[in-house]
């Protein structure tokens, strides 16, 4: 009984740990950046001019204000102020949601083997290949930050994560999404 806890508990912990995993991040920051006298930030969405001849799919307005509020959020976290006019940066984000497919194939043999009249091994009966297609959503959240005079980029952290089934935990995926990014987000520290 008490390999059964042990199992059961590890079992939980590592199903928990998958589950906070799924989230890929990629940041990139200029090298000579100086971010010590950023103090203010506006947060903007960019729609790139072709987003309405792209494949993906679009984010709706509920979820943008999700997205805005979070990053809003987590940047007062870090020590910064939303203004609307004259912001030291802009934190610019785009987000994206395309739809991929995995394929896999199981092949059952029907019948079985046997030898031959002349030692040979011969298969009987007939094969059936059955392949499934697996369609799943992958979301794609970009946080920027740009100075708004030059609009040179400074920093950016790309969040992607598999969101089928999700959409009941649109805000607390958006909250996780947000909060992985911003871990490396380089102005300020995040207060305890």
């Amino acid at each position: 009984m008490k390999n059964f806890k042990f199992f059961s508990l590890t079992f939980i912990t590592i199903l928990f740990m998958m589950g906070c995993s799924s989230i890929k991040v990629v940041t990139d920051t200029k090298p000579e950046a100086d971010f010590s006298g950023y103090k203010t930030f506006k947060v903007v969405h960019f729609a790139p001019q072709d987003a309405e001849e792209s494949q993906s799919f679009r984010v709706n307005q509920i979820n943008r204000g999700r997205i805005e509020k979070a990053i809003a959020t987590q940047a007062q976290q870090h020590g910064m102020t939303m203004v609307q006019e004259n912001p030291d940066v802009i934190l610019l984000y785009a987000s994206d949601v395309n739809m991929e497919e995995s394929y896999s194939s199981h092949t059952t043999y029907m019948g079985g083997g046997y030898w031959g009249y002349r030692g040979g091994y011969y298969m009987g009966g007939p094969t059936y290949t059955t392949t499934s297609v697996n369609q799943y959503y992958i979301g794609k959240l970009t946080i920027a930050i740009v100075e708004p005079g030059t609009e040179k980029l400074l920093w950016y952290g790309q969040g992607t994560k598999d969101i089928s089934g999700d959409a009941n935990k649109a805000e607390e995926t958006i909250n996780l999404v947000v909060g992985k990014i911003m871990e490396q987000f380089p102005i300020g520290s995040t207060a305890q």
